[in-house]
């Protein structure tokens, strides 16, 4: 049986391959196994396929799925200066899935595009930011003050 290893250098190794399929395939993979050693060769995916927004939109899906935020910067350039819509569109949704100030800030910057569709997936990626930081700060209630989080929650007794 092959080894999780090698399946993963080979799915790497196809995010070159001639095949735009493929490349696509490869990348969507190494997003869903969550592969933090795919971080780099998706970034470098970005920067040789800029002339396809499918292989553009799947390595910045990846690179959202993985969650390594020195993903970042280069989502943030592809959001702002890309042109093709399904890229643009996997940028924001990806930095609403890494988040932190800069991918924020891109995102309200989003709020003000030309295009609708972007202007709304952005909003959509701030709410679900803000969720997920409401969720984070009432399970650190939780810890802190069982108390608290009883009495927020309505089941003090």
């Amino acid at each position: 049986m092959e080894s999780t290893e090698s399946y993963v250098e080979k799915l790497i190794a196809s995010l070159r391959h001639e095949d735009p399929a493929i490349r696509r395939r490869a990348a969507w993979l190494l997003g869903k196994l969550k592969e933090k050693s795919a971080v780099l060769p998706l970034l470098h995916c970005l920067m040789e396929n800029g002339n396809d927004p499918y292989i553009l939109a799947d390595a910045a899906l990846a690179l959202g799925e993985i969650g390594d935020r020195q993903a970042t910067a280069h989502l943030i350039f592809l959001l702002q200066h890309n042109s093709f819509l399904p890229a643009r569109l996997a940028a924001v949704e990806a930095l609403g899935r890494l988040g932190g100030n800069r991918a924020r800030e891109a995102l309200t910057e989003a709020l003000k595009d030309q295009n609708q569709v972007v202007r709304i997936a952005a909003a959509e990626a701030l709410h679900a930011l803000d969720f997920k930081d409401s969720v984070r700060s009432n399970e650190k209630v939780a810890r802190d003050s069982p108390e608290k989080s009883q009495f927020y929650t309505g089941r003090l007794e």
